[in-house]
């Protein structure tokens, strides 16, 4: 390579840095509303792709929204709006007496003697804490509603071309992306499996469990259902302990507040039901691919929420998937670039 094409070399590598990092400035006060559209692009992905056979590309892609933002979006607002008011009204209508029950038991199990008041303002802390966050969360959206308008445009524009010009997007990626061509599909392959995985499968199966759990609360008579739906949904896709973290404390509430035979015929539907549908249904729905470990999930899980919001939940288990992909790839395609064992 001659001087005069290093230097030229040189040149584009600096100002692509400087041009990077403020595209990143530009793109990161955005970004949840620019991963939100990669994630209903993905989702409306199957049905633009049958519109656009019969309509042609744009008019498919507004259609697409247009039944995603009636079929998808709003459902979910609703749902959320609804479980944030009986959060609300969970916290109003929490029982001293329901607490006071809850601790006799307590002691006659333990032998020993505990603090009622301690335990109410313990357990009414909480309720209250969490109701209020949620609440707050709607007034803070209230709040925002400029940055809502801009984040809201940037959702649709961005959506829209996803699916009109999506394909050629990943063509364009595969072009400019400097690695072999068999570890470049490779990479697309795993990496569309891990967003089927995260996106849908998790989703079902999360869902058919938060679903089959609120008919039993409705069957039970207990309140605030929307709500322990969304509850059950999200803890549903923590690993190892999922539904499980809704459904037996509620099994021990109905128990100690003189309700045994609703406690038993919950935890057995639990226990055989909802455990059998999860142990059933996620290897139906879920594809073999890159597969997360359950730390890593957790993490993904919760990171994800804390940086990204509601939509976190799925953004961050794929963000450490592809990490993990991306790792597990240099490490096979390129040994003579990473660390030998014993030196």
């Amino acid at each position: 390579m001659s001087t005069r094409s290093e230097r030229s070399r040189t040149f584009l590598i600096i100002v692509g840095i400087g041009v990077g990092i403020l595209s990143s400035l530009i793109v990161l006060p955005f970004l949840s509303w620019i991963l939100i559209a990669v994630v209903l692009a993905y989702v409306l992905r199957p049905i633009d792709d049958r519109l656009s056979k019969r309509l042609g590309p744009g008019l498919s892609a507004g259609l697409s929204i247009l039944g995603g933002l009636f079929l998808v979006v709003l459902p979910i607002l609703v749902i959320l709006g609804v479980a944030a008011n009986q959060a609300r009204q969970l916290a109003v209508d929490f029982d001293l007496d329901d607490v006071s029950q809850i601790d006799a038991v307590i002691a006659e199990w333990l032998g020993v003697q505990v603090d009622t008041a301690t335990v109410h303002d313990a357990f009414s802390g909480a309720v209250k804490t969490g109701a209020r966050g949620l609440i707050g969360n709607l007034f803070s959206i209230i709040g925002g509603l400029p940055e809502l308008f801009l984040g809201f445009t940037v959702l649709f524009f961005v959506l829209f071309y996803l699916l009109k010009d999506g394909e050629s997007a990943v063509e364009w990626l595969r072009r400019v992306l400097p690695i072999e061509p068999d570890v470049r599909e490779e990479l697309f392959e795993e990496t569309g499996l891990l967003l089927y995985n995260s996106l849908v499968g998790t989703a079902v199966v999360a869902g058919a469990q938060a679903v089959l759990l609120g008919v039993v609360f409705v069957v039970l008579g207990l309140g605030n259902v929307v709500f322990w739906i969304v509850t059950t949904f999200i803890a549903a896709m923590i690993p190892l302990l999922g539904a499980s973290i809704v459904w037996i404390p509620a099994s021990i509430y109905l128990l100690v507040v003189g309700r045994p035979l609703s406690a038993i015929a919950l935890f057995v539907f639990g226990a055989l039901v909802i455990s059998t549908v999860d142990n059933l249904l996620r290897p139906m729905v879920m594809r073999r691919g890159t597969q997360l470990s359950p730390v890593l999930t957790i993490i993904g899980i919760f990171g994800g929420i804390a940086l990204f919001g509601f939509v976190g939940l799925f953004i961050g288990p794929i963000v450490l998937g592809i990490t993990k992909l991306l790792i597990e790839l240099l490490v096979r395609e390129y040994p003579e670039s990473t660390p030998v064992e014993g030196r």
